[in-house]
Parts: C-alpha cells; structure tokens; sequence
C-alpha cells in the first residue's frame, strides 16, 4: 500500500481524533478553552494544506491566490465574531443553566458520565439543533440571505470552509453549543466539540482525495458535503448535518449518489455573488441584485415542499428548499 492510499484511508480519523485527544490533554493540563480550541485548530491546518498540494481530490479546486485573500478576510470576521458572540452568550447561558438546576435540584447533564460519552453525546445533541438551523437557512428566504455567501465559492478547499457571514456565525454556533451550556455541560465537553467542529470544518471542505468508506454512514464526510455545495439546487438541498450526518438520514435529507465522485459543478445556482469581502458582507441586504433569470427567492416554498424522494428530474426547472 502506497503513502498516499494510506493517507486517504487514515487521514480523517486520526487529525480528529488525534484533534480531540490534544484539546482533551490541554484542558486536562489546565489550558484555557480558547487556547486549545485555537491552537489545536491552528496546528490541524498545516498538514491538510500539504495534502491538498500533493493528493488533491480535482485539479480545478485549488485554491486561487484571489480566493486565499478573501477567505483568509473571512477567517478573520468569522473568529471575531464568534469570540464575541461567545463572550456574551457564555454567561447568560451559565445562568439560565444554573436557574434551571437549581429550580430542578438536578442537572440536566449527566455530569458523571466518562468524558468520552458526554462528548459523544454533546455531538449528537448539539447537530441536532445545527441540522435544523442549516436547514432552514434552505428554507426560508430572511435566513438563506445570511447563507447564500457561504455557497458562492465555486471550489472547494480547506479555507473556504470560513467563508460565512457573522451573522450565519452566530447562528451556527448558537443552535449547536447554546443548548448544551443550558442543559449544563461543562467547558470541557464544549471545548471537545468545539476542536471537532473546526477541525471537521476543514476536512469537510478540503480539496483532499480522502476515502471514508463506512464513516459516511456516520459522519458529514467531504465526500457528502461536497454535494451540499453543488450549484444543482436539488443537489445542494441536502446533506445539512454539520459534524453528523445521522439527522440526515432520519429526516431524509442524505445525499450520497453513486455514479459520481462530487458535482459537476459547485457554487451558487440563480445569483452572480461578487468575488470580494464588502460585497459578501453586505449580501443579506442586496441579495436580490445578485438574482439573475435561473431562479427568484419568492418562488422558494415551505420546508415541507422538499424530500429527496420528490426531487426534480433532470433538466426541469426545480421547487427547492432554497438555493
């Protein structure tokens, strides 16, 4: 077995779990959460850009000097904004969780489990309330307006994962760790969960020829992801987990085709997104003038109008969730 069918084998299970287990000795050591969650995020980085160089998953994702530039500014208001939105959501959180324990006489954490399964529990937990959220950013048009940037970049890559509005920020990380800190799970199990989901980010958009094989079934693999991101609407309306990908297949909503190893062609169906900063910034508000003749977001229906059973066939014009 060559090096390179050997690392797209390994490669996704170890930088997680090899991710996970260095947050979990830092923490233990007496590290603050913010300092792991960014070093170890840090540190992760390094080796999937040297195998996006060597062991791309197609020629024509590689990331161009222009699109390093805008997604390195993104990075930038995306960390910001979630280091502020956690400063001010951590203590009101803490709060109400302390309110509902004492009101209960009980937590509602099983504080007492092994560290392991409170992890694995908050990462079922916590994609729950993402899955819903990413979801309904297909859904409804108010929300979709803070999404659609995320969707403009028409290559897949390990920095086009920070390619978010700060306001999607807050609502992503919000659905996922707000709840936890409310049922009263400690830094620990967040700072855990917090690493994955960086670290899974990047993994998730890298163009990187990794193999997943039955980790599909668990995980909200590049390999799934990638579909999500196709600019075929009734390809990109699917695949919402963020970490997981279990809700999907409960609610119906997983795409894996097996004809094709990623979408003909990714970005945004129906809009023409400028390639810079202010201009994806400002998108919620002018999104309308990025519409062009392929789709209108009046036309978008209610969420229950979409199933991956009832998907348009080829060649029609498709009644998405949303773009």
């Amino acid at each position: 077995m060559g090096i390179r069918t050997l690392l797209s084998w390994t490669a996704f299970p170890l930088l997680l779990g090899g991710a996970v287990l260095l947050s979990h000795v830092l923490v233990t050591l007496g590290f603050s959460g913010s300092f792991s969650v960014f070093w170890v995020t840090f540190a992760a980085a390094f080796p999937l850009l040297l195998m996006q160089l060597r062991m791309p998953a197609d020629e024509e994702w590689r990331g161009r000097p222009r699109d390093f530039g805008l997604d390195l500014l993104h990075m930038v208001s995306t960390g910001l904004t979630g280091d502020l939105w956690r400063a001010i959501s951590f203590g009101v959180s803490f709060a109400v969780a302390a309110w509902l324990s004492a009101a209960l006489g009980m937590t509602l954490w099983p504080t007492e489990w092994p560290i392991l399964a409170q992890f694995a529990l908050a990462m079922v937990v916590g994609d729950f309330g993402a899955y819903w959220v990413h979801r309904s950013c297909h859904t409804f048009p108010l929300m979709w307006r803070v999404h659609a940037m995320h969707h403009s970049s028409e290559r897949l890559y390990v920095f086009s994962a920070t390619r978010n509005h700060p306001v999607n920020v807050v609502l992503a990380w919000g659905s996922q760790a707000l709840p936890l800190i409310v049922l009263g799970a400690s830094e620990h199990v967040l700072v855990l969960m917090s690493v994955f989901t960086a670290v899974h980010g990047m993994l998730q958009h890298a163009n990187i020829d990794l193999k997943h094989g039955w980790l599909n079934h668990l995980f909200a693999t590049a390999d799934l992801h990638r579909w999500h991101h196709s600019a075929k609407i009734e390809e990109s309306n699917s695949n919402y987990g963020s970490n997981l990908i279990i809700w999907d297949w409960v609610f119906g909503t997983r795409l894996l085709p097996d004809d094709r190893a990623h979408p003909d062609r990714l970005g945004l169906e129906g809009y023409a997104m400028p390639e810079n900063w202010f201009s994806h910034l400002a998108s919620p508000f002018i999104l309308r003038r990025y519409e062009t003749d392929e789709i209108e977001l009046s036309d978008l229906p209610a969420i229950d109008d979409f199933t991956l059973e009832n998907r348009p066939v080829e060649g029609e014009r498709p009644q998405p969730v949303a773009p």
